[in-house]
């Protein structure tokens, strides 16, 4: 179990086994979230600039908290503070293989909450290539 303390500024954990996105989750959560036609429609989105169905950046926030709980070792979280500056750097296709990669930008005590710690992390997702998508 890791606490505040274990982590160190500009340390990178990187979670254990990447994330498979197939096709048909894509298009699960697309219909469910965000119903394009590039995340819903294979046929619609062949005839578009990506060649075929992409994740959506509801799916791929998913899979980052996803992955987030699937690293060395678990994060004594008590909450998640907040998200800033989130984009979407490529898209994620189906077969695509997911990875986190956290680097600690801050590691102190709560100013407010005796014995709670503040981690802040700056989380990216990269494919087999190593390309970072979100």
């Amino acid at each position: 179990m890791w606490y505040q303390e274990d982590y160190i500024v500009d340390n990178v954990i990187v979670s254990v086994e990447p994330y498979l996105v197939t096709e048909e989750e894509i298009i699960e959560v697309g219909r469910r979230w965000d119903p394009r036609p590039f995340h819903i429609d294979p046929a619609a989105a062949a005839q578009l600039p990506f060649g075929g169905v992409i994740a959506c950046s509801a799916h791929l926030f998913c899979i980052l908290s996803w992955l987030s709980h699937h690293m060395e070792d678990d994060t004594a979280a008590v909450a998640g503070l907040g998200c800033n500056n989130v984009r979407m750097h490529a898209p994620v296709c189906p077969n695509d293989r997911i990875i986190l990669k956290a680097r600690c930008i801050e590691s102190r005590p709560s100013k407010t909450q005796p014995g709670i710690g503040i981690v802040t992390v700056q989380n990216n997702l990269f494919n087999q290539r190593d390309e970072k998508v979100f």
